[in-house]
């Protein structure tokens, strides 16, 4: 029998507690095992995970029913290997935990390392990109440092021995933006090299898919 649709809404509240130490003494009671192994199975989890419910019911006097879990486990793993959600699980950067039978797993590793390599390539260009923002904010506040240091040094309330500190100032924030400069041009070309390459990655996926 499929299971229901509030099974299913049960449990993925169950499944999301830390550790399922939520659970409580009516839902181990009421737990359907079989429909717990399918909804695991369908997101790619081992078998082993049923070891998180048993510990959580085994307070209660609650068994497992392993054998259930094992048949409904298998039936979600059938949905969860295919080539098309290999993929998917790739690209999200999740790991692949080797859940697949092996008349199944060449077909979905195939996919998930395509899907795979486009998450690395994708998070390479954010990366740079963040690097790239990062020192341009860093310039700006080296920006607001130096217009506060000229406002300083032309002021009536400013002593020598200040100016020349604030010179000295001056001159470590002109030569930290320099160096920021320097790494922004590295960087953008950088980006270039991954936006090349992603975007041929994703022309041979086109062609593939």
């Amino acid at each position: 029998m499929p299971p229901s649709r509030a099974s299913f809404c049960l449990i993925i509240a169950v499944s999301t507690l830390s550790g399922c130490a939520g659970m409580s003494e009516q839902e181990c009671v009421t737990l359907d095992w079989r429909t717990v192994g399918f909804e695991d199975g369908t997101q790619g989890r081992p078998v082993g995970t049923i070891g998180n419910y048993r510990q959580a019911c085994s307070k209660y006097g609650v068994s497992s029913d392993l054998e259930s879990y094992r048949a409904g486990h298998a039936d979600g793993v059938e949905v969860y290997c295919r080539p098309a959600r290999g993929f998917d699980v790739g690209h999200r950067g999740t790991s692949y935990q080797g859940v697949c039978p092996a008349q199944l797993e060449p077909d979905f590793l195939a996919a998930y390392n395509s899907g795979r390599h486009l998450y690395e390539l994708e998070s390479t260009l954010r990366r740079i990109e963040g690097q790239i923002a990062g020192n341009h904010r860093a310039q700006e506040n080296i920006k607001k440092e130096l217009t506060a240091i000229g406002v300083a040094m032309v002021s009536d309330e400013t002593s020598p021995e200040q100016r020349v500190l604030l010179v000295s100032d001056a001159a470590e924030l002109g030569q930290r933006y320099g160096e920021l400069s320097a790494q922004i041009d590295v960087l953008e070309e950088e980006r270039i090299v991954s936006e090349l390459a992603l975007r041929d990655y994703q022309e041979t996926l086109a062609s593939r898919f």
